[in-house]
């Protein structure tokens, strides 16, 4: 039963330093990006009046979706790490130059353009960090765990970016923000620039092979529409974002207009839905532990769809104090479930591209949100650009249900292992379906500390990835070096056809992904790129097995 199930390892998750990095990275950044937000929003309005302010709303999200395919290309490279050390200096750059104008009362350009910018690398910064955080973790347990807490950082920053923005304004003005922004950038810079080392590398003189990343976001896509419902839950985790882009105005008109609350009413709104978001993001806690989600995210978006039309139909404070929690926990829980789905769906060779297009989908989600808001409040009033939203969420739901009903049987991508290989170089150069399959065809295996693994001199039917621990490799009984995650040991007997020519042996408890001979040597030697990269890695072993390579490796020369 799915309630049998022990929870995700979230405790245990954040002892991996590497994954605590990124994490704490990432929500640093999102909840820089919602208080950025509401201070640019604040300096527009406070320099040049509302409609300004309604311009640069719509002008934000722009950049961000333009570049959105771009920053998929980037992070599904060879240095998705690099990558995203680079983007959060661009916003801190880019943050500093803003700041630097808001304090001088230069010109609105010089704090909208480079706010603009700032903005835009979310649109890699989400990306990347879905390719990175599989890299990270060591088991699907605490992958599941890792994608939990990006649930957490999400939903809690819906809430406290605008919070923290809130507050700082209050102090002093729209300036403080944009300088606590690039504070949290930089925060960002120092903490991932040690994950770089983690990017894969390239195995004696021999690159690891990527092609063209815009024929790769294609091919991606069309692998994408081959798996059932992976369009339609794309479309979905995209087309959600129509109601946050909603929100903000409505807000506003129901405070002032229906409710008659004053300046503060916004603000009580928006929180209110917050504190539904961040109870959301708990509840997936349990709620993920499911073996099937896509059930649990149509019915996050039906509640969405149940919420709207309460609000809309009968609108009175008391009942949204009620209701928009409710909508808050509803949208946490679709994006959570909506994401992981997404990451065990998604292609691996091309799996930052196809989130940066569903990051390109978000942000015109949230514009065409903010044009259905403005066009029905001008129209009707708030209760009719409720109504209108939960209309067009209704319509999406109806589109995309039965398709959607089906994604679980298509994310079951091996995502943990398939990071891991693509770090070890002899496999790092194979296409995507090529190391999917030997990621399926490889076993988990335990080994205590202590114990021989391979014997120097027996026959070798095996390869062996490390995933956790470390072990001891000796030659005739002399040492000869230690291995650790994202090593592996085991090739030269596969290859040359001859016996184990050394002993490897547990130095500490450890986890390793065993291949069989047939799906390694199917794999491996079935491309070029990836048949070079292993003969060099053997070459550099031990001299005797020199005259086993000549013979059985000139092919491969």
């Amino acid at each position: 039963m799915a309630g049998d199930r022990p929870l995700p390892p979230v405790r245990a998750a954040l002892r991996n330093s590497d994954l605590r990095r990124a994490v704490i990275a990432y929500f640093a950044s999102v909840i820089s990006e919602w208080a950025l937000w509401c201070g640019v929003l604040v300096y527009s309005y406070e320099h040049s009046g509302a409609t300004t302010a309604g311009f640069v709303s719509l002008g934000l999200f722009l950049p961000g979706a333009l570049i959105a395919p771009l920053a998929g290309a980037a992070a599904d490279g060879p240095k998705p790490n690099r990558v995203l050390a680079i983007v959060y200096a661009v916003q801190a750059i880019s943050l500093t130059i803003a700041t630097a104008a808001a304090y001088l009362e230069g010109p609105l350009l010089t704090v909208i353009v480079p706010s603009a910018v700032a903005l835009a690398m979310v649109a890699y910064i989400r990306p990347c960090f879905a390719v990175v955080v599989p890299g990270l973790v060591t088991s699907t347990g605490e992958l599941t765990a890792a994608n939990l807490l990006n649930g957490y950082c999400d939903s809690s920053s819906v809430l406290l970016g605008p919070l923290a923005a809130s507050a700082l304004i209050a102090i002093d003005g729209p300036p403080i923000v944009l300088a606590a922004c690039a504070g949290l950038a930089v925060l960002g810079v120092v903490i991932t620039l040690p994950l770089i080392r983690l990017d894969p590398k390239s195995a004696q003189g021999h690159p690891v092979r990527h092609g063209s990343r815009t024929g790769a976001l294609v091919e991606g896509i069309r692998a994408l529409a081959q798996r059932k419902g992976a369009l339609q839950l794309m479309s979905v985790l995209g087309g959600q974002y129509v109601l946050i882009g909603a929100l903000d105005l409505i807000y506003v008109v129901l405070a002032t207009e229906e409710f008659e609350l004053g300046a503060s009413g916004p603000g009580l709104l928006g929180a209110a839905f917050g504190a539904g978001a961040i109870l959301g993001g708990i509840s997936s806690t349990v709620l993920v532990a499911r073996k099937r989600l896509a059930p649990l995210l149509l019915m996050s978006l039906l509640a969405i769809c149940g919420a709207l039309a309460l609000l809309g139909g009968v609108t009175t404070f008391a009942i949204a104090l009620i209701v928009l929690p409710i909508a808050g926990i509803s949208r946490s829980v679709l994006d959570v479930t909506g994401r992981m789905l997404m990451q065990r769906a998604a292609p691996q060779d091309a799996l930052a591209s196809v989130f940066a297009v569903e990051e390109s989908l978000a942000l015109t989600g949230c514009a065409v949100g903010c044009i259905i808001a403005q066009v029905a409040i001008a129209v009707a009033g708030a209760r009719a650009a409720l109504l209108a939203v939960g209309l067009v969420l209704a319509l999406l739901l109806v589109v995309t249900g039965k398709r959607l009903a089906q994604v679980d049987a298509s994310a079951n991508a091996p995502v943990v292992a398939i990071r891991l290989l693509r770090r070890i170089p002899l496999f790092a150069p194979l296409p995507g379906p090529a190391l999917e399959g030997v990621a399926r065809a490889a076993q988990a295996v335990s080994i205590p500390s202590g114990q021989v693994i391979l014997h120097e001199g027996e026959a070798g039917d095996s390869y062996f990835a490390i995933v956790t621990g470390e072990v001891a490799v000796t030659m005739g009984g002399e040492p000869v070096r230690t291995m650790a995650r994202g090593e592996g040991f085991g090739e030269i007997a596969l290859l040359a056809d001859v016996p184990r020519t050394a002993s490897v042996t547990a130095s500490t408890d450890v986890e390793l992904l065993e291949i069989e001979r047939a799906s390694f040597l199917t794999a491996v030697t079935g491309h070029d790129a990836s048949q070079q990269a292993a003969w060099a890695i053997a070459r550099t072993w031990h001299p005797v097995i020199d005259s086993a390579i000549s013979s059985n490796g000139a092919a491969a020369r």
